[in-house]
């Protein structure tokens, strides 16, 4: 039997379904290739989807317990490739603007200096922010999941 979603489960759904609209409408489609960006947005935000709405069933066939663990894992790996990507993408703007050229040495230094500092944390609390609902998600997944674990140990 189905258990009800609480507030607190919806109220984390309505807030990822909102976050996941403005990620995903404030990129740029791609005219050609596969955009690769985007399918992996959609997968950072649905298979977290996915484990928050296993969390609310009881999960009692073996099958469900692996397919649920295979997806957390699925979704903790994405976590982990979109966090990368964060910390690597602040790398490699930092490495454009030191090699612009030598005459202007002294004012990139100072910008570079006062966008480490503003950018740095505004960046990570601004991917706070937008991934928390997927954080939460993959949290509560995590703790479901360690008792299956250690279950099938």
């Amino acid at each position: 039997m189905l258990t009800q979603i609480e507030w607190w489960g919806g109220l984390i759904f309505v807030v990822g379904a909102l976050t996941y609209r403005m990620v995903m409408g404030a990129l740029e489609p791609q005219d050609e290739g596969i955009p690769w960006y985007r399918l992996q947005m959609h997968a950072f935000y649905l298979l977290p989807a996915v484990v928050l709405a296993g969390y609310f069933y009881p999960l009692e066939r073996a099958a469900l317990q692996y397919a649920y663990l295979t997806v957390l894992g699925a979704s903790l790996v994405m976590v982990l490739v979109m966090l990368a990507q964060e910390l690597m993408g602040d790398a490699s703007e930092d490495e454009t603007t030191h090699a612009q050229g030598p005459g202007d040495e002294r004012e990139e230094s100072t910008r570079t200096t006062e966008a480490e500092e503003s950018g740095g944390w505004a960046s990570v609390l601004g991917a706070v922010v937008l991934y928390s609902p997927v954080l939460v998600a993959c949290g509560l997944g995590c703790a479901k999941a360690w008792p299956i674990v250690q279950r099938l140990m």
